[in-house]
């Protein structure tokens, strides 16, 4: 991270909930502004074209963009098979799982990994990964709100989110409550430039606090509600009874079978309503990989690596 970004949000982090925000909205509506241009017309009349296509029907995507995604393919089954050996549970999380639920793979302009895993095993995979992903196997780990594998040279990545087991039964009215401490400590949280404005420590303390009221989370014998990490990048808070997830299943994903949460549709529909639609815009969603995809010369790398891992 450069110096200016991080007099940037060291500045940012210093702000009231609000301000923030409202910064936020100012830049969002002075991105909308630029977009108002010939190219987003002409996007505008693209996505009219395709939109007349049934979206399970869209064929997948072509090129340097496919590669990545066969790439990421491979890495995620090295993911799985390094879970497997561990004894160590994860799922199909956010694109990732909708992309399987709804295309059997990749969704079509879709560019990376998303997995989940409770946070004990989340915490034993950190342990593992200097061996499993380790620099000299060619692959980069980093980690702020939660891990990022990738691997050296390639915009190949599989990021894993870590949820948390409450200390309260699945029941509607926990859920309430516990929607209403996540609401209230993602105020007290910034997450920018990668980093987060809290250490570890600070962290689980706010965690414990807020969140726990000081008790210890559930077995899972005790069916407890099972939350995602309250950063607020994300639009709302995801929590779900045990049972939505638990116990995991198999689903297809590009030829290959992984972990889904146990009631996958039920899953996706309060993660992005009706998911079977198109999104307001289709396209990459990683901006800063466009570029990448479509200037930088991955491909031998790319081709490297899942000549190494593919089997």
């Amino acid at each position: 991270m450069s110096i200016k970004h991080k007099i940037q949000h060291k500045i940012f982090c210093m702000l009231p909930y609000g301000i923030r925000q409202r910064i936020k909205q100012f830049l969002a509506n002075r991105r909308n502004k630029k977009a108002n241009s010939v190219q987003a017309k002409l996007d505008e009349l693209r996505e009219l074209i395709i939109y007349n296509h049934p979206i399970t029907e869209i064929p997948p995507c072509t090129g340097k963009l496919r590669l990545l995604q066969q790439g990421n393919t491979v890495l995620l089954n090295y993911f799985a098979k390094c879970c497997i050996k561990a004894g160590l549970r994860y799922w199909l999380d956010f694109g990732t799982l909708l992309g399987a639920v709804r295309h059997g793979g990749f969704i079509p302009w879709d560019d990376d990994l998303d997995v989940a895993m409770l946070k004990p095993e989340y915490d034993k995979m950190k342990e593992l990964l200097p061996t499993l992903f380790s620099e000299e196997k060619g692959f980069t780990v980093s980690e702020h709100a939660f891990i990022q594998i990738g691997v050296k040279g390639t915009p190949l990545n599989l990021d894993i989110f870590p949820y948390y087991c409450h200390s309260e039964t699945s029941t509607d009215d926990n859920r309430r409550q516990l929607n209403l401490r996540l609401e209230a400590i993602r105020k007290q949280i910034v997450y920018k430039y990668g980093i987060l404005n809290k250490t570890e420590e600070e962290f689980k303390q706010l965690m414990n606090s807020t969140i726990y009221q000081n008790k210890k989370p559930l077995n899972e014998e005790e069916s407890p509600l099972i939350f995602f990490t309250p950063i607020p990048n994300f639009r709302k808070p995801y929590l779900f009874h045990y049972q939505d997830i638990f116990p995991l299943k198999e689903i297809n994903f590009e030829g290959i079978s992984f972990c889904a949460p146990a009631h996958t549709r039920q899953y996706l529909a309060f993660i992005y309503g009706d998911y079977m639609t198109y999104p307001p815009k289709v396209g990459m969603w990683h901006q800063h990989l466009i570029n990448v995809v479509k200037r930088t010369p991955f491909e031998d790398k790319v081709n490297q690596f899942i000549d190494t891992y593919g089997c």
